[in-house]
C-alpha cells in the first residue's frame, strides 16, 4: 500500500513539473493565445496586402472575434482549474490528469479555429502571397527550432 502511494506520489508530482515546464513556456504573455493569435496579423503586414485584402482579413478577423474570446476563456479557466488542483497538499493524479486533458482539448479547439481562420485568410490571397507566408512560417518555425536546440529545451 505505501508503495502504491509513493508511486502514484511521484506520478503525480513528475505530472505536475511536465505540466508546468509545457505550459509555462507556451504562455508567453503577449496576448497571442488572445482572440486567437492575433499576432498572425503582423506577418500579413508584410505581404503587401491590398485594400481589399486588408477589408476582407479584418472581416474575416471580425467574424471570429467573440469565437476567440470565448475559446480563450474556457482555455483560460481550464488552466486555472489544473493550477488549483495540482497545487493542493495532496494532488489526486486522477483529478490531475482529468484538468490537463481538458485544458488540452480547449487548446486544441483554439488551434483548429486559428488554423481555420488560416485558411479563410490564404484563400483571398495571391499564389505568391501564399509562398511568402509559407516561407515566412519554415522560417520561424527554424528560429524557434534554432532556440529550442535539437534535443529540445532539456538538451541544453
Amino acid at each position: 500500500m505505501k508503495k502504491l502511494a509513493i508511486r502514484n506520489s511521484a506520478l503525480a508530482v513528475a505530472l505536475m513539473f511536465t505540466l508546468g515546464v509545457t505550459l509555462a513556456s507556451a504562455q508567453d504573455g503577449s496576448g497571442h493565445h488572445k482572440m486567437g493569435g492575433f499576432g498572425m496579423m503582423r506577418g500579413l503586414s508584410r505581404l503587401n496586402l491590398t485594400d481589399a485584402q486588408k477589408n476582407d482579413v479584418r472581416q474575416i478577423m471580425d467574424a471570429k472575434k467573440a469565437t476567440f474570446e470565448s475559446l480563450h476563456q474556457q482555455a483560460r479557466a481550464n488552466w486555472d482549474a489544473l493550477q488549483t488542483v495540482s497545487e493542493s497538499s495532496s494532488p489526486d493524479p486522477a483529478a490531475v490528469g482529468a484538468a490537463f486533458l481538458k485544458l488540452k482539448a480547449s487548446r486544441q479547439a483554439l488551434r483548429a479555429e486559428r488554423e481555420s481562420v488560416m485558411q479563410q485568410i490564404r484563400s483571398i490571397l495571391t499564389n505568391d502571397q501564399k509562398n511568402q507566408l509559407d516561407t515566412m512560417k519554415q522560417e520561424r518555425q527554424q528560429r524557434f527550432q534554432e532556440h529550442m536546440g535539437t534535443d529540445g529545451p532539456s538538451g541544453r
